[in-house]
This record gives C-alpha cells, structure tokens and sequence, in this order.
C-alpha cells in the first residue's frame, strides 16, 4: 500500500501495537475515513485476493479489541474499528467514526474507503485538519470560505493531484443511495466560496447508480458557468514569462458497482456482499482531459 500523505508517526505508533505496516496503514485509513470496513476492502488494500492475511490481521484486532465483528446476512461479516486509543493514535481523538451508526451512514463510510482506497497512491490526501488549512492557506482562503464548507457537516476526503506541475484539488461527494440531489446542491451552495478560491478543482460524484448523473452535471454547470473562479486576482505578468494558466472547474461522476451489507439496528444484516466487482465511470464537463487515474 502506497500512502503519500500518511502521518508516519501514527504508522508507527500502530505497529508497535503488533501490526505490520501494511496492516497498521490501513487501520490508519479505516480511523480516518470510515470506521467500518469489508475483508475485501483489507485485501484490496494490501493487494491479496485470497489467502491467510486478512485472516491474521482480523484475528489478531480483535484479540486485541480494537476491531468489533457484525454478523451479516448469508455468513458474511462487517469490522468495525471501535477502539479509542487507535483514534487517539493516529490524532481522531474525538471523531465520531467509532461511534455506531445507522445502515444508511454505514453503506456511506463503506463506499468512502473503497473510494479513498482506489486513489491512493494516485493523489495526496490531506489527512487532518491542520493539513487542510495550511494546504489552504497558501491560496489566501479566506475563513469565511472554510466556515461555509464545515456547514456541511461531513468530513470529506479532500485530495490533491499533481502532474507536471499543475495542481488540482479534488472534492468526492459521496452518494450512498440519495432519492434525490438535495443534499449535492446543498454541498455546492457551502463549498462555493472555498471551491472559487483554488486554481483548479474537481468535484467527484461517488455513486452506485447513475440516476442522478445527467442532473449533477446540470448543477454543476449551473453553480459554475464555463470557468470559475474569475474572481481570483492573479500575479502581474513578467515580461518573458510563460502565460498563466486560467483556473480551471471540472465535474466527474464515479460509479461503484458493488453490493455492501446494510445493518438494520443491532440486527444481522442484509442483502449480503456479494461477488466484488467495481466500474468506475469519470466523465468530465469543463475540461476534454481525462485524470490519469480514470480506470
């Protein structure tokens, strides 16, 4: 597992638990992003399909308490990493990831990991909050812009690519079965000035359907018209210089095909997880190039 932007110190502090650091990386994605987690999402990580591994690893969380197993439908099983000192560790003291949660908000942490697990390695992840605003910081965001996007209410996992010089900030939104597009345009409306204040952005509409893609696209074109952030004041031109680049706005949709366990109360679960296959599907508005990470 490659993690550009992982807390070190946190990896090692969890491998003196008795983790190896494959193992003791992806505790430290589970506590950061989601706070449940599948076998196969472990294996992806850790790149095995089958074998003993993820059969070590789980055995040996939850000797140790830190992982708590829920039965599923059909004799599958859901982890969720409960353990307060892992969430101290890796500096969540009080995140709200160990909590319980309800099957809705479970099936959202569980396509959030899949997400974060299928870019890494391919962006930079700005992992805690201090990261954000000193990342943010240098683009002069205003506190006004990072007050309206906290509205929201959830922690997004905010990324950053870098090719050839050129630096983009990519926003997931997560959709775990939305009815309808309510909640995405009420992200728009609170991460417009912070989106506005970046050269270049990208919003990544996680779904498992495409129900809703034609009209994300819709209002996203409608939010930012042709290309964004004009606002910004750029630095003079010096004579001999290249020309500046123009900020640049780009939506994409993602599409997971995967079927995820729903926890009903306390419960077992159903609609078992089934044979794992996942598509994703990226196609972007405002710009004709393709991320180098679009499978």
């Amino acid at each position: 597992m490659t993690v550009r932007s992982v807390q070190y110190d946190s990896i090692d502090s969890l491998s003196y638990l008795g983790y190896s650091e494959r193992e003791a990386t992806f505790l430290y994605m589970v506590a950061l992003h989601s706070g449940y987690f599948l076998r196969r999402q472990f294996n992806c990580a850790v790149k095995r399909r089958l074998g003993s591994a993820a059969e070590s690893f789980l055995a040996k969380a939850k000797r140790a308490g830190h992982v708590r197993e829920i039965q599923c439908g059909a004799g599958r099983l859901l982890y969720q990493l409960h353990a307060k000192q892992l969430y101290q560790i890796v500096g969540q003291r009080n995140s709200q990831n160990r909590r319980a949660k309800s099957s809705l908000e479970i099936h959202r942490k569980l396509i959030m990991l899949d997400y974060v697990l299928s870019h890494l390695g391919k962006e930079e992840f700005l992992d805690s909050e201090a990261a954000r605003q000193n990342f943010f910081a240098q683009f002069g965001v205003k506190a006004d812009a990072l007050a309206s996007a906290k509205r929201f209410g959830e922690l997004l996992p905010i990324s950053v690519r870098r090719t050839d010089g050129d630096l983009t900030v990519r926003f997931p939104f997560i959709d775990e079965g939305q009815k309808s597009t309510a909640k995405f345009e009420r992200f728009l409306s609170t991460h417009d000035k912070l989106l506005c204040s970046l050269p270049n952005f990208e919003v990544v509409y996680v779904a498992i359907t495409p129900v809703h893609f034609q009209q994300v696209r819709h209002l996203f074109k409608r939010a930012f018209p042709g290309m964004p952030a004009t606002n910004l004041k750029f630095p003079t031109q010096v004579a001999g210089q290249l020309p500046l680049p123009r900020p640049r706005a780009a939506v994409f949709t993602e599409l997971i095909k995967e079927n995820y366990p729903l926890l009903l109360n306390s419960g077992p679960v159903h609609s078992p997880v089934q044979g794992a296959r996942r598509q994703y599907i990226q196609t972007p508005l405002f710009s004709s190039e393709v991320p180098s990470d679009a499978v």
